[in-house]
């Protein structure tokens, strides 16, 4: 048995063709679906990051509660991949979303993993000739001045596309599968952080769904209100935008994996998941006028704005369909036509589904 899980953070299902989009291209993702069954009503676990991939890594609850917090995988829990090694299965983890390792040890019980580092201002490489340079005042980036900082160092050198994050991950996982193709079983997890923020794709991606835009730049805005940040319409639609266009490089990069299956023949013989940790409020209909993914926000209406702490709490949000509607495809081997479900299922159900992809009898919670 081979499968793939591909894991993209902060995917609105709503941006993709098959769930209805008509904003957003995303064509591979599109055709991955149409040999695939579709969950129509899949929704978030716990949330968001961390608390997701603890769904999803141990299937279950924290110490007997209802939903995962934000903390660590510890050594007494245990894994998807522990209980697949198990079972003599071979598992991999390919990410850019380092905070899931330094922060969540997510790779613990893989096999092998592999860390394309630079997201969210990780403290990669340091180049004081990259000058801290701003489109709008500190307090509306969601970061700290000085990641930010780090953000725009990290980012310096890039000049083609797989210079950036998801495209060169998904480069790393087509080359995994072209040395380990001849592996009879196989978990490969391949996890970007796009399209979250910082929504920094490359020029032509965003020129695509907005060109010509010149006003201020919003990449990584503060969680809250747009009206309280004095974000203007035309400003939103950009930042929308810009998140069109992180949407598009993924659906990009998942198409180069699809045919990287296709030349190596494995198409066919390979399990694929598709799915996403949660949405993100982007000021659309249905959004209240919300951009990030704020539960709650201080009396100026942001959450934390400038990565400082909240000012008084002002109110507490209700978590909306944007953020917790979330897509799923899963790809059986020699699929080739679509199936649509309207079963609710929750990430913690894709611990036994994969155990039984395996002939893993499931841990006897469930």
């Amino acid at each position: 048995m081979k499968l793939i899980f591909i894991m993209s953070d902060s995917f609105r299902r709503d941006h993709i063709g098959t769930y209805g989009a008509k904003w957003t291209r995303t064509p591979n993702l599109d055709r991955l679906a149409a040999m695939s069954t579709v969950f129509d009503r899949c929704y978030v676990g716990s949330f968001p990051t961390l608390c997701n991939r603890r769904d999803i890594h141990l299937g279950v609850g924290y110490q007997g509660k209802a939903f995962n917090p934000w903390t660590h995988i510890s050594n007494d829990e245990i894994m998807l991949a522990e209980r697949l090694r198990e079972k003599d299965v071979h598992t991999m983890l390919i990410t850019d979303a380092v905070n899931t390792i330094f922060k969540g040890a997510n790779h613990k019980g893989f096999d092998f993993f592999c860390i394309n580092r630079g997201q969210e201002g990780d403290p990669v490489w340091s180049d004081n000739s990259v000058p801290l340079e701003l489109s709008i005042p500190s307090h509306l980036i969601r970061y700290p001045i000085e990641r930010w900082h780090r953000v725009l160092m990290n980012r310096a050198n890039r000049r083609v596309e797989q210079d950036w994050f998801a495209p060169r991950t998904f480069k790393w996982a087509c080359e995994w599968l072209q040395r380990n193709r001849t592996r009879d079983d196989f978990m490969l997890w391949v996890e970007t952080f796009d399209p979250h923020e910082p929504w920094d794709p490359p020029s032509w991606y965003i020129d695509y769904y907005d060109e010509g835009y010149e006003g201020r730049v919003f990449e990584a805005p503060t969680y809250g209100r747009c009206r309280d940040m004095g974000i203007t319409d035309e400003e939103a639609h950009h930042i929308h935008a810009r998140y069109c266009g992180e949407c598009s490089m993924v659906d990009t990069a998942v198409g180069q994996l699809m045919t990287t299956l296709e030349e190596l023949s494995l198409l066919d013989q390979t399990a694929i998941i598709f799915t996403s940790d949660h949405g993100v409020y982007q000021n659309l209909k249905g959004d209240n006028g919300l951009i990030g993914k704020p539960n709650r926000v201080g009396s100026d209406g942001m959450s934390m704005a400038g990565g400082a702490p909240m000012t008084p709490l002002l109110e507490f949000l209700p978590l909306r369909t944007a953020l917790m509607r979330i897509p799923l495809f899963i790809h059986a081997p020699g699929q080739k036509t679509t199936r649509r479900s309207d079963e609710i299922v929750q990430p913690w159900d894709l611990t036994p589904t994969i155990m039984d992809m395996f002939g893993i009898p499931a841990p006897g919670y469930y």
